[in-house]
Order: structure tokens, then C-alpha cells, then sequence
């Protein structure tokens, strides 16, 4: 391994060391040397927009920009002298004369504080009390840092409307200082290119070409403009007056298998805004819209769910806690093993995965253990059970030569594999989209085929035959892909959902077992290698992964009839679909209502991911964190604790839980990986017991909808006002 060159600089009369590679700004902030900046972000390429991170340096004219100047060896640069002090001072008044600054120079300016909560509401800001981002702006900071104190130059005000007709965030260009970090975070970081600077001279403003909206011009809705965002001229709408948090805890994204990190801010003990952590070695902080702005909405709903209710031929009556755990484990209890079955999410977290397959069989005495899996796939399960344990890590396209996409549009999810597609394509790989609509890695693709579902199938089998010397170019294209390079084939949502999907798990095992692919898998199923690891499969215990011989996965329908009279069914974190058993008396134990056209007899309210502490299970196999930020809602609580109190009662001193910890420790005893340092689970392929007989369940594109943009069963458009607008326009 090859020593990074290093080279020695003086800076204010104080010799440090710097990579040769780098700008005066990055070697100063390595060095804790500050030097004012706006413009300049640590991962953002150098712009120099600002001029405010000038400085002085031997042997160059003039007052260059420290972040677009590269180090030099012996390099003598002045950061702080009176010179630069005078010029970052006017360029500051320069910058100021367009923004509102009334309150920065202001001698009473925290006299206003105490009526913060009714003047920051009006509809023109004027100045930092009347700003959403008070408290929280780059550029109070950088007016103190300068040194300024008062401005000379007339304040021209914009008259800009405010922007609220797109969905998420807002935006006020009258707050803008065209820094640019919007648009090269769009364009240079996230690839969308939606962003750019229109007009001249003073009209200038941001946004997309042409007068379109955000959601005409493709805005994936990802907010890393708005976390970007030096001033609060860009401000997400659910916490645009929410004001500085109180403490911001990193958690884990639970929409999709992923495994995003999320700061979660909290702001009087409520999740008020969420933000990407570009640090974070899984997605770089390249987060989807669900993560960036679809938890505060979903947790923060009127519609949760806060107490123990239950059906009675007038409606629902409240019952306390003890009466209800009373009244659902008598009617478990009197169902008997042979007449109830549980149906469990794949959103819970491992220590409820966990508890759920021993309420089962334990408290039960069933191996009825269901879930949206087993429906949805049907008698493909083990092919895609296949796919999934064995998908490869997001980052193995970084190194691609060529990558086929089946079925996937990553511009409202799974953006992580989407950007490293894109950039692949950016750097020379071979990026080919099979899809059935336009898509958004079309733009970068050598070849886009567009074509019904039912032909996606012989797409990939004229690849196969291709590379291996017998391809024409009616199926596909023959030169595109070459055996022995490292090629990627990524499945989408579309493909999984799709009539076909089971010749499409053929194919991509195929290639991936016989011509050397690489397969990502892109489901929705949250934390599948959770439920693979606690056991929550029937005739599947924890640790199963653990076998040399392969995840020995029974067919459902060997273990259990499906078709059987059930008495009881049990749902945890889930909702009853038309495709799940029917039963005679349905507990419900979930954060929200089911959709409209189900009435369970017994509502249980559960508290979700922010209210309670937890781990889940990334498509990679790491075990990723749920940390509690806030106090559960209302009267909810924990699923864990309510299968618990449940099964006391049904065999008495069965499942004493008192804590999440008691859990793991018991997780620890029998799931590989959970006590290592590594924090990761075996994943091995799978072997199928018994003969697949669950009846085949094909989906056309509409059903993607459901489980991928719904948590725990509930659709997001539901309860989040920005993803109903992305869902209307989708269904024009």
C-alpha cells in the first residue's frame, strides 16, 4: 500500500502538514484553521461562487479563493490579515445588499425571542426572526465570523413569491445568495439535474428549465438541496417553524432493505425533520424521499392509533390495556394451535421478528408464522429467497463493466443503486434498462428497451445466449455485454411484481451461476434477512442461516394449510390483504388504521421505530441500529411487549421479556452474527424442503404500489401529503 504524498504549508505563521492533492480550504479545516466560506462544502466539488474564503499567498497576485487553490509545497498563505479582513467584509455587504438583514445588525435582537412562535408565521421574511432557519443559518454565523457590524449598501428586496405548489419543501428566493450548492449537489452528487440558475443579473433565481415544477422536470424529492442550504431559502415544509431541534439521533431508514442512516431531529420530544448522514459508509447519504421526508408525517399522523379499542355491534369502545391482552388471549387461547395463525410484518425489527416466532410456537403452539412474503411470491419463494440472501452489496457497481436493470426506477426509491448505476455509466460501464415506462437511468444508458412485462424474459435470455456466441441482435444487443467481465444484474421492484417474474428469477440465477453475474435484488421487503435469521418462516428456526448445506426453507404450504377454517388471525405490524386466510375474529396490532373495507374486532396500538430502540437486517447482512428518539405515541406500545403480555396469559410464564436487551441476549444464543464483532448474518443460498405448492400469485405493475410505498402495511400516501401528490401525478 502506497503512502499518500504529504506536503508542508505555512499558515498563519504555523507550519502543518496537507495530502498534495488537496485546496488551502480542506488543508485548513484539517488543521482546525477556520477561513470563512458559503459556497464551499466538503462534499461538493470546488466552486469559488462566495469569495469569501479569500486569502493571501506568497508569490500570488491579488486575493485568490482558498477553496479552489490547491496546496504547494512550501506554500506561505495569510488568512487573517486586515486586507483580507476589509475584502471579506465588502464582499459580505455585497451578498447582503440582496437578502434580508434587518435583524443581524439589529441592537434588540433577541429581545424579539419570546413572540418567536407568531412573527416567524408572516408571509414575507424581512429579517432572521421572520426566517424558518433562525438560529440554524450559515450566514449569522459567517457575519459574526467577519467581524461585521453594519451594512452600507441599500438592501434591494426581490419581491419573489414564495414557491409551495410542489410537494416536501418550500422554497423563498428572496433568501437565496446563488451559492450554488443546490445545483451542484443536484447535478454532481445526486446525477438528477434538475436544478440549474435561470435568468440574469438580478433576476437570477434557481429551479428547473423551462417554468416547469419539480415534479414536471423528474425532482426525485431526495431534500439534499434543502440540507445543503446555507440560508432558509429552501425549508421543508412539516418543519419550517420547527426552529433549531433539541437532539438529533441516528437511527436506521425502515422503508426499504437498504439500511440508510437517518438523523433523526427531535424537537420537543417529537421527530420533527430527518437528514441524510453523508459520512455513512452503506449509501453515502444518498437517501430517497420516503427516508428525507415521509417519517415525521407517517409517526406524526392524526390518525395513530393510542389506545386498545374493540368492536361491538355499535362501533368501537376504548378498553384498557389489561382487558384487551385479557380479552385477545382468550380467543387465541380458545382457538386452539389448529385455529389461529399470526401474519407479521417484514418492517418489524430482529427483536420482534424474534419474539413473534416464539409467540407462535410457544404461547401457540403453531407454525402458522405468515407474512407478506409468503403471499406475494407464492411458489416463487425459494427462487427469490435465493436471490435475495445472496444479493451483492450496493457498491459492487462501483467497479462494473456492465449493468443490466430489470424492472427499475430508483427515482422515489432504492437511490443509492440508482446513483451508482448512474455513475458507472458516467465513468465508461455499459448501463442497459429493460423497463416498462421511462425510467430515470434511461438518460445514461446505451441502450433503453422499452417493452410489455411478458417480453422481459426473452430480453434477457437473447443477453445469455449472446455472450455466449449464438445471440442476435433481434432479442438484444450482442457486443454490449462480454463474458468475464464484471457485470451486474439489478432486479427491480417492477420485475419482482411483474407475471413473469418467475422466468425472471430463472434467468438472473442463471447468470449469476453460470455466467459469473453479479445479482442485486432491489425488494421491499424491509427486514426479510431478519426474518430469515429469528425463524419467522414456518418450519424455519432461528438460526437457520447457520447450516453448511444452505437455508433449508420449507414450502409454506407442506407445513401448513393455508385454506384451513381459521378461527383467529393474529397481525402484527401487517394488514389483511384479499390473498391472506380469512379467519372469524382478526386482532390487529399496528401505529395506523387499515385501510378502509377491513374492521377488526380487536385494535391493539403498537409504537414504531422512533419510539422504541431495535435492530434490523440490511439486504448486505449488516446489523443496523434503531435507536429511540421519542417517547412512544400516546398509549402505544411496543410490539415485543404486547406479544408478550399476550402469551403470559395463554401459558403462564411464557416470553418474560422485560426489555429489548433481555432479547438480544437471548438472539445472541442462537442467531450467527449477533454477538461478533462483525455484526453481520451468514447468508447463504437456499434449499428448498418439499415441493412448492403455494398457489401462484402473478402481479401486474399496479401491485408494486403497496408494498413498496407503504409501511407496515399502510399506504404512505395516506398519511404523507408530499408522496399523495407524487402518487397522482403517477396515476395521470
Amino acid at each position: 500500500m502506497t503512502r499518500e504524498k504529504k506536503v508542508t504549508i505555512t499558515i498563519d505563521n504555523r507550519k502543518v502538514e496537507a495530502k498534495a492533492n488537496v485546496t488551502i480550504l480542506q488543508a485548513a479545516r484539517e488543521n482546525s484553521i477556520d477561513i470563512p466560506s458559503l459556497c464551499a462544502l466538503e462534499h461538493l466539488p470546488s466552486y469559488g461562487a462566495c469569495r469569501l474564503c479569500v486569502v493571501e499567498v506568497d508569490g500570488i497576485r491579488g486575493f485568490p479563493t482558498s477553496c479552489t487553490t490547491p496546496v504547494e509545497d512550501g506554500m506561505v498563505i495569510r488568512t487573517d490579515t486586515a486586507e483580507v479582513r476589509t475584502l471579506r467584509q465588502e464582499v459580505l455587504k455585497l451578498l447582503l445588499s440582496e437578502h434580508p438583514a434587518s435583524c443581524l445588525f439589529c441592537e434588540e435582537q433577541t429581545d424579539c425571542k419570546n413572540f418567536q412562535g407568531t412573527i416567524r408565521k408572516v408571509g414575507v421574511t424581512t429579517g432572521c426572526r421572520y426566517c424558518p432557519n433562525d438560529d440554524m443559518c450559515e450566514l449569522q454565523e459567517i457575519t459574526k465570523k467577519v467581524g461585521l457590524t453594519e451594512t452600507s449598501y441599500p438592501v434591494y428586496y426581490r419581491n419573489f413569491a414564495v414557491e409551495k405548489e410542489d410537494p416536501f419543501y418550500d422554497r423563498d428566493y428572496n433568501l437565496c445568495l446563488l451559492c450554488g450548492r443546490c445545483v451542484r449537489v443536484c447535478n454532481d452528487i445526486r446525477l438528477n439535474g434538475t436544478l440549474s440558475f435561470k435568468q440574469r443579473g438580478k433576476l437570477t433565481t434557481i429551479g428547473p428549465a423551462f417554468g416547469r415544477t419539480h415534479l414536471e422536470a423528474g425532482c426525485e424529492f431526495c431534500g439534499a438541496c434543502v440540507a445543503v442550504c446555507p440560508t432558509g431559502a429552501l425549508s421543508a415544509k412539516t418543519s419550517k417553524w420547527a426552529g433549531k431541534p433539541d437532539e438529533i439521533v441516528e437511527s436506521t431508514c425502515p422503508y426499504c432493505p437498504v439500511g440508510c442512516t437517518l438523523d433523526l431531529k427531535v424537537k420537543g420530544g417529537e421527530v420533527v425533520d430527518v437528514s441524510a448522514d453523508y459520512d455513512s459508509p452503506t449509501e453515502h447519504g444518498l437517501i430517497c424521499v420516503k427516508g428525507r421526508f415521509a417519517i415525521p408525517e407517517y409517526i406524526l399522523s392524526p390518525d395513530r392509533l393510542a389506545a386498545p379499542t374493540i368492536l361491538k355491534p355499535e362501533g368501537y369502545d376504548l378498553l384498557p390495556w389489561e382487558k384487551a391482552l385479557d380479552e385477545a388471549a382468550a380467543k387465541l387461547k380458545t382457538a386452539g394451535p389448529k385455529g389461529s395463525f399470526i401474519v407479521v410484518s417484514p418492517q418489524l425489527s430482529n427483536e420482534d421478528l424474534f419474539v413473534a416466532q416464539r409467540f407462535a410456537r410457544e404461547a401457540l403452539g403453531t407454525e402458522a408464522i405468515l407474512s407478506p412474503v409468503i403471499f406475494d411470491l407464492g411458489s416463487d419463494l425459494r427462487s427469490f429467497v435465493d436471490l435475495a440472501v445472496l444479493s451483492e452489496p450496493v457498491d459492487t457497481i462501483d467497479t462494473a463493466a456492465g449493468i443490466l436493470t430489470v424492472g427499475l426506477d430508483t427515482t422515489y426509491g432504492f437511490t443509492p443503486v440508482g446513483i451508482a448505476a448512474k455513475k458507472a455509466a458516467k465513468r465508461g460501464a455499459i448501463l442497459v434498462t429493460i423497463s416498462a415506462d421511462e425510467c430515470n437511468l434511461d438518460i445514461l444508458s446505451e441502450e433503453v428497451i422499452q417493452s410489455d412485462p411478458a417480453k422481459w424474459p426473452d430480453f434477457m435470455e437473447g443477453i445469455m445466449k449472446s455472450m455466449s456466441g449464438n445471440g442476435t441482435r433481434k432479442k438484444a444487443p450482442p457486443s454490449l455485454f462480454k463474458k468475464g467481465d464484471r457485470n451486474v444484474l439489478v432486479i427491480g421492484p417492477d420485475a419482482i411484481f411483474s407475471g413473469k417474474r418467475r422466468e425472471i428469477f430463472e434467468n438472473a440465477l442463471t447468470m449469476r451461476d453460470s455466467l459469473g453475474w453479479k445479482v442485486i435484488l432491489c425488494h421491499p421487503y424491509t427486514n426479510l434477512m431478519g426474518m430469515l435469521a429469528m425463524g419467522v418462516f414456518p418450519g424455519l428456526k432461528p438460526g437457520g442461516m447457520r447450516s453448511d448445506g444452505g437455508l433449508k426453507l420449507k414450502d409454506p404450504a407442506a407445513v401448513i394449510d393455508l385454506k384451513h377454517n381459521w378461527k383467529v388471525g393474529y397481525f402484527i405490524g401487517e394488514v389483511p390483504t384479499p390473498q391472506m386466510p380469512k379467519c372469524d375474529y382478526l386482532i390487529y396490532e399496528n401505529a395506523l388504521p387499515a385501510p378502509s373495507g377491513t374492521d377488526p374486532d380487536l385494535i391493539l396500538p403498537a409504537s414504531l421505530f422512533t419510539e422504541v430502540s431495535g435492530t434490523t437486517i440490511s439486504c448486505e447482512g449488516k446489523i443496523l441500529a434503531f435507536n429511540k428518539a421519542s417517547a412512544p405515541f400516546a398509549d402505544s406500545k411496543p410490539d415485543w411487549w404486547i406479544m408478550s403480555s399476550i402469551a403470559a396469559r395463554i401459558r403462564k410464564g411464557a416470553l418474560k421479556y422485560a426489555s429489548v436487551a433481555a432479547i438480544q441476549s437471548e438472539i445472541k444464543k442462537s442467531v450467527p452474527g449477533f454477538s461478533g464483532k462483525d455484526r453481520r448474518v451468514p447468508r447463504k443460498k437456499v434449499v428448498m424442503d418439499g415441493k412448492a405448492a403455494v398457489a401462484r400469485n402473478p402481479h401486474g405493475a399496479g401491485r408494486v404500489m403497496a408494498p413498496l410505498e407503504a409501511f407496515r402495511g399502510v399506504p404512505l400516501h395516506d398519511h404523507v401529503a408530499g408522496m399523495k401528490a407524487i402518487e397522482e401525478r403517477r396515476r395521470k
